[in-house]
């Protein structure tokens, strides 16, 4: 027998709760009260539609009616527990209060907890809240578990996170180790990681003598994945700025790799320029990354802007993204850095900066605002500005994205360090 899986949920959810119970008043009460406390609901008449959906949705939680027709509450239990897919979901069962020895058997088949009829709904809620504090580690360390098979051993799981700290050692090696230094040009980055490895990137790559190249880019997604597709795109950028002058033609050849080599899920943004050194012109090219904002002072003498000079433009010149398109293409622009001028680069990990208030992000605006307030600032300096910016706005040192920043300055007298 099979029935469609019905799912209940609020707006904002989290764990999934399956309630099987074959009274269809107390189905509908604990589906209302539990939408009403955040969870997902999925419901089952009898214990035989239980267990499919229980295999099909693989919910967080079952709470499980003793007394049903067809197969009891103890017997879906057990019939649970022998199964690979389902024996590690907690159950929480249902039973009368003078049901003693159900209750027992209920501990002895693998049950979690249970609830003793007539229930209050305050409880049913503090009980789940409970069974899932303690169960949810084991949800989350199963795939680890599945993933490393039989070198799941305290000496597998060591070698395990040597080797994650190897890789993010290696990762961190193959950026910059510091920005460039050149008489008339004012380099700094600001780079961190969500997880231990990153998808984000910078580079900076010599071309000649007063040409450099200057690369940030961010891989889909996070982890270990992210940060290998991070490493081939690094790698082939620095292969390919000695080929060609024109940006467009270097993101270009890197989409064409990506897009033969990786997965069809897998891409990236990334923008790709090249500066002069000897006349401040900056030639660019977009691949669907966030545009670099261009802090133009008005002054091209190295005096301290007024608001009145100041204006800012996004260099959004280029194509779609990195690896995503056989037939992608990428037009290329200049712009030109006089004395005072600000070019920032970065990823969405700063402007998707959550804020203290719920779907509330740090945003463009509030980025272009902290720099304009600080353009007399070292590179450094602004960069130093903008961490504490976001600190205060997020009000927590942790990330939900890598975040990566480049600021280039065309340098000038009134230059000060803090």
């Amino acid at each position: 027998m099979s029935e469609t899986i019905y799912v209940s949920e609020p707006i904002s959810s989290t764990e999934t709760i399956l309630v099987i119970d074959d009274d269809t008043d107390i189905l509908a009460l604990l589906e209302m009260s539990l939408v009403s406390d955040g969870f997902k609901v999925i419901t089952a008449s009898n214990g035989v539609i239980g267990l499919e959906n229980a295999k099909a949705a693989q919910p967080d939680l079952i709470l499980l009616d003793v007394m049903m027709p067809q197969m009891d509450g103890l017997e879906v239990i057990k019939r649970l527990k022998d199964d690979d897919e389902t024996r590690a979901i907690p159950v929480l069962w249902l039973t009368a209060k003078t049901q003693t020895e159900d209750k027992l058997r209920g501990l002895e088949t693998g049950g979690d907890d249970y609830i003793t009829k007539p229930f209050d709904l305050r409880e049913v809620t503090a009980r789940i809240n409970a069974v899932l504090g303690r169960t949810r580690p084991v949800k989350y360390i199963n795939p680890l578990i599945n993933a490393m098979g039989d070198s799941f051993t305290e000496e597998g799981v060591a070698e395990l996170g040597s080797h994650l700290q190897a890789a993010a050692e290696i990762q961190l090696k193959l950026l910059p180790e510091k920005p460039p230094n050149f008489p008339e040009f004012d380099f700094a980055t600001m780079f961190r990681s969500s997880t231990s490895v990153s998808g984000d990137f910078y580079d900076f790559i010599p071309l000649t003598d007063t040409r450099i190249a200057i690369v940030l880019g961010d891989v889909k997604g996070h982890g270990i994945p992210a940060a290998l597709l991070m490493v081939m795109i690094q790698t082939a950028s620095r292969l390919l700025s000695n080929e060609s002058d024109c940006p467009g033609t270097v993101l270009k050849r890197i989409n064409t790799l990506l897009f033969h080599n990786t997965d069809l899920e897998q891409f990236a943004t990334m923008v790709y320029g090249i500066l002069e050194l000897d006349t401040g012109r900056f030639t660019y090219a977009n691949g669907g990354h966030c545009p670099p904002i261009h802090f133009i002072t008005g002054t091209g003498d190295g005096e301290q802007h007024k608001n009145s000079d100041l204006r800012v433009e996004l260099l959004e010149t280029g194509g779609m993204l990195i690896g995503a398109f056989d037939i992608a293409t990428f037009s290329y622009d200049t712009c030109q850095l006089s004395k005072g001028d600000v070019l920032l680069l970065y990823t969405d990990g700063v402007t998707e900066t959550e804020g203290r208030e719920q779907n509330d992000f740090y945003g463009e605006e509030r980025l272009i605002e902290c720099f304009s307030k600080n353009l007399t600032l070292t590179a450094q300096s602004l960069c130093d500005v903008l961490k504490n910016d976001l600190l205060e706005y997020s009000g927590t040192t942790q990330l939900k994205d890598d975040r990566a920043v480049v600021v280039i300055k065309h340098t000038n007298a009134n230059t000060t360090p803090t």
